[in-house]
């Protein structure tokens, strides 16, 4: 993410308790946000939340969380796009567990639209159960779209470490995720 200092200066302000930083700092980073978001969503086959709801629910969840502090954007938009993963990793739960509560449905409806979002939440936990620093860095280049020196930064790493990192975490999720022959 390229510097802004404007929204360092509304994060640093909000750190301080201004109540009304957060709120004026959304119309500053909406495009960004709605960037994100689509990004997210474009990890989901079964598309359960709109990209504007899904915005709306991750502010939400920043307006009503009380003490957080970013020392700048990228730690911002790191923070977001982890919630937006949420938020649909949530939904998906829900919808799940609302399909097999519901009446048998032909299989041509009911599919496994689903599994993609859930898989890849699941694969991601695994990888954090082995090396929480590469599921971070896969998180935040899948979901944050984060390059490796913002990633670099955000982990208190050099980009080079990153690189390597996501080799690896990219080779541990694709086996997770490519179903066997």
């Amino acid at each position: 993410m390229m510097a802004e200092p404007h929204i360092t200066e509304v994060l640093a302000l909000a750190a301080r308790g201004d109540t009304q930083a957060i709120d004026s700092l959304i119309p500053k980073i909406y495009a960004t946000l709605r960037r994100l978001a689509r990004r997210q969503r474009a990890h989901e086959v079964a598309h359960t939340l709109e990209t504007t709801a899904l915005v709306n629910e991750a502010y939400l969840k920043l307006a009503t969380q009380g003490n957080v502090t970013f020392a700048d954007s990228a730690h911002l938009y790191a923070y977001m796009s982890q919630v937006m993963r949420h938020i649909l990793i949530d939904h998906a739960r829900r919808k799940k567990a609302q399909k097999r509560q519901a009446p048998e449905m032909p299989a041509s409806e009911a599919g496994s639209d689903i599994i993609d979002v859930l898989a890849i939440d699941e694969a991601l936990s695994r990888l954090a159960t082995l090396d929480a620093r590469l599921a971070r860095v896969a998180e935040l280049r899948l979901f944050a779209d984060l390059s490796s020196p913002d990633i670099a930064e955000v982990l208190g790493v050099n980009a080079r470490t990153v690189e390597r990192d996501w080799l690896k975490a990219r080779t541990f999720l694709s086996a997770c995720l490519v179903p066997d022959p």
